[in-house]
């Protein structure tokens, strides 16, 4: 327990004192400017209506250091992503619909919506489950723990009620089932039914949980002074945890806080979240793990049933005013650390340096990451990694160069 207090302590501290300046809590997005071929943008005379139409074209290269991967020096298609935007007046909607690697297909978030004023609304759809730092835990491309836990970029089916002024986000959200499995972008808790086809049958095959009728809840304060500029928040999500088998409803509930500072070029983000699920299995499948999964991008795994979550993220813009097109590069380190409630069960960790250029349309990332019992560094070789860390590589750390490159439009 102690551990689990010093990290939350150390994460609130750290962030509290470092002062900054508006940034986001994720990486750099493409900014609100005219964009290139074939983006389509159509606005109605009075400015009522709107259509916008873009997305991005992305490859990628990987460099992974262990012996059970395919991608050594290897450059592959990674998405190709459509975003839809639209408003009629109070009404709006927004649609993010991803084609992936391996013919995969995924929707970050996709809703209609109603704008009661300019400082609130409500979303209907597959809008974001508002929790922790948003719309991304870290500042890389590559992911970190909170987001194979499911707290990043992460929708349910449902609505959304947001609030925001200068001061105040507060954002409320009832969903009553989860994306289903072939469609989700981030992972989430799952059947194997629904995963078998990038599951393991041998210790996944009982697996038969669901979450339904989930409620979040998300409010940040933001703080500001000459040329700072700061955000505190807190979050909580609590679901029913349904069993197929046995029909039962065990219990999900998460909570967590996060910061986010600025100063000039500087941007430090934290945060800490304790997730719980109590599930309600059949005679002979334990209790301390339950299964993941999305679209099968990644193989389905088992993640412990208790745990604390900490990380810690800093990131640095260097602007290039005399570099052409490129505008900016944003220098970033991301830490995150999961800590395990049963005893025997080790840590797992995610570090990450890179670099992200932003030459617009053209946005690439740089990512050196380290990561030890983490189930993506290593593929079967760790894969008990969010768990028991009992397999071949646990407790060893793995590397990976990974570069990605996207046309922005």
């Amino acid at each position: 327990m102690n551990r689990y207090v010093i990290s939350l302590g150390l994460i609130v501290s750290s962030c509290a004192s470092f002062a900054a300046e508006p940034g986001p809590a994720a990486p750099d997005q493409p900014p609100a400017v005219k964009k290139p071929i074939p983006h389509i943008a159509w606005r109605s005379d009075d400015g009522q209506s709107s259509l916008d139409i873009g997305g991005a074209l992305r490859v990628n290269y990987r460099d992974e250091h262990w012996d059970t991967t395919e991608n050594n020096g290897r450059m592959l298609f990674d998405t190709l992503r459509i975003d839809v935007q639209a408003t009629h007046r109070q009404l709006f909607s927004d649609v993010g619909y991803w084609f992936q690697d391996d013919g995969k297909r995924s929707i970050d978030r996709g809703y209609i919506g109603y704008r009661f004023n300019p400082q609130s609304n409500l979303q209907l759809g597959a809008p974001f489950k508002p929790f922790g730092l948003e719309p991304y835990p870290q500042f890389g491309w590559s992911y970190h723990i909170p987001f194979f836990m499911g707290y990043g970029v992460s929708a349910g089916t449902g609505l959304k009620y947001s609030y925001k002024d200068q001061a105040w986000d507060l954002q409320l959200g009832y969903f009553p089932r989860m994306l289903p499995s072939s469609l989700r972008y981030s992972p989430e808790v799952g059947r194997y039914a629904d995963l078998d086809d990038n599951a393991v049958p041998f210790t996944q095959a009982r697996q038969d949980n669901e979450k339904r009728n989930q409620l979040n809840a998300r409010i940040t304060r933001t703080f500001s002074g000459d040329g700072w500029k700061t955000e505190i928040g807190a979050s909580l999500a609590a679901a029913e945890l349904y069993n197929a088998t046995t029909r039962d409803d065990g219990d999900y509930w998460a909570g967590g806080v996060h910061a986010l500072v600025n100063r000039g070029p500087w941007t430090l983000t934290g945060q800490a979240i304790r997730y719980q699920y109590d599930p309600q299995n059949p005679a002979g499948v334990s209790n301390d793990s339950v299964l993941m999964g999305g679209n099968g991008l990644t193989p389905a795994y088992l993640i412990a049933s208790k745990a604390t979550i900490a990380a810690v993220n800093l990131g640095y813009d260097v602007y290039t005013p005399s570099l052409g097109q490129l505008k900016k590069i944003k220098l970033y380190t991301d830490y995150s650390r999961m800590m395990k409630d049963q005893r025997g069960w080790d840590d797992s960790q995610m570090f990450t340096v890179g670099a992200q250029f932003l030459a617009m349309p053209i946005m690439a990332w740089v990512d050196l990451t380290w990561a030890r019992n983490a189930n993506p560094f290593g593929g079967a070789e760790n894969g008990t990694g969010w768990t028991s860390t009992s397999s071949v590589g646990s407790n060893d750390w793995y590397y990976r160069t990974n570069i990605n490159i996207g046309y922005y439009f």
